[in-house]
């Protein structure tokens, strides 16, 4: 499971549109609680109502189910549930919606959102990515929708938040920076600044994370012959670290509360935490299970086949302890044959975990179409 197509077919099971990452009746009659939804931001396309297309669900199916729409990435600020949803229809508005879990009220929060970049939480706002032509902003809004300002125009990675914290990369023909911004504070630093080409070496940066004590990313290489960078730089550190990474133009960084976690080929998977001075492997070498986020001493990993993907937590005390998975939805159609299970996203808060799925008939994706296409969003207590 080393190899390269078996690691990228992986990684597409885990976010089928991140390539990495929540309704009964009674929501559907509240609507969107007799808000106006804020206007469309750039969408050329009516689209399609999302908050009509959610479905009666009973808790023990999960959180909330979608008809006609997948679902993912999701956040969570502990009282709100966020989720991005997109019709079938690759033309129709991508738009991110709002649940308040004490209340179970669904409204639309933002239009015109580009899913490839995530979502994100701070005390206060959900960040999000929208396009701008052909290039991404990033932009933050308040949990009601109406207020929205932009945090940067020219986004080019992946983006994290942590607490107070975002980062994110921007990117222009000639440099790449990270930039941290304290959301509570206003006030924001450049992490690292630098020329995307030194000589012959060029890079990319493909990740940004945020752990406890500092932001990580990637400087991925575009050429062949040199190496890859893992960054990292603590809040209150004068200058980032650098580790090498050989032999992969792109190594994986995933989510850790401690620092870097990435993939790298040959390799496995591998940990540089704040408080040690060198990368270390661990004991996890192959594409399987694949690992998603490490909070708090557990890791949530991703397994099971591509269109049955399964998740797990590892346990502080090395058990593994399943996590249940829908094997259909009350959306999904029940005449077109078997279905196929997809991880779409995640949020995890405490002991409490949100998770996404795409649930879409396999005549269909066989096809390469989206009929009878499901989102459904499960949560589950962990150990």
């Amino acid at each position: 499971m080393n190899n390269w197509g078996a690691r990228i077919g992986y990684i597409a099971a885990a976010f089928l549109l991140v390539l990495v990452m929540p309704a009964c009746s009674s929501d559907r009659g509240k609507g969107s609680s007799g808000d106006e939804p804020p206007a469309n931001e750039g969408s050329k396309h009516e689209p399609a109502d999302p908050i009509a297309a959610l479905m009666p669900i009973s808790k023990s199916e999960g959180i909330l189910a979608q008809r006609g729409f997948s679902i993912g990435p999701i956040a969570t600020d502990g009282r709100f549930l966020f989720w991005e949803a997109a019709a079938g229809d690759e033309d129709q508005d991508v738009v991110l919606l709002r649940r308040d879990l004490q209340t179970g009220a669904v409204r639309t929060v933002a239009h015109g959102i580009f899913r490839a970049f995530g979502l994100a939480t701070t005390p206060g706002g959900v960040i999000y990515a929208t396009r701008s032509g052909a290039s991404a902003e990033l932009a933050v809004i308040d949990p009601g929708g109406s207020h929205r300002s932009v945090l940067s125009r020219s986004l080019a990675a992946p983006f994290d938040a942590r607490g107070d914290m975002v980062a994110w990369a921007e990117a222009d023909a000639l440099s790449h920076r990270v930039i941290v911004r304290n959301m509570r504070t206003g006030r924001q630093f450049v992490a690292m600044n630098a020329r995307r080409c030194r000589g012959a070496r060029c890079y990319r940066i493909d990740r940004v994370t945020v752990a406890d004590d500092g932001v990580v990313f990637d400087l991925g290489s575009v050429g062949q012959g040199y190496s890859s960078l893992i960054v990292r730089r603590r809040w209150n550190a004068a200058k980032p670290s650098f580790a090498k990474v050989v032999n992969d133009p792109q190594p994986d960084l995933v989510r850790s509360a401690t620092g870097a976690l990435y993939y790298q080929l040959r390799r496995g998977w591998v940990e540089w935490n704040f408080d040690e001075d060198q990368p270390r492997g661990t004991p996890l070498r192959g594409a399987r299970p694949w690992l998603l986020a490490a909070e708090g001493g557990r890791r949530l990993v991703l397994t099971g086949p591509t269109c049955g993907t399964k998740v797990a937590v590892r346990l502080r005390d090395g058990r593994t302890a399943p996590v249940p998975a829908p094997s259909s939805s009350p959306a999904s159609p029940t005449k077109f044959g078997p279905l196929c299970r997809q991880l779409m996203g995640y949020a995890w808060t405490g002991d409490r975990l949100f998770l996404a799925w795409s649930i879409t008939p396999k005549i269909s994706i066989e096809a390469h179409d989206d009929v009878g296409i499901s989102g459904i969003i499960t949560t589950t207590r962990l150990p």
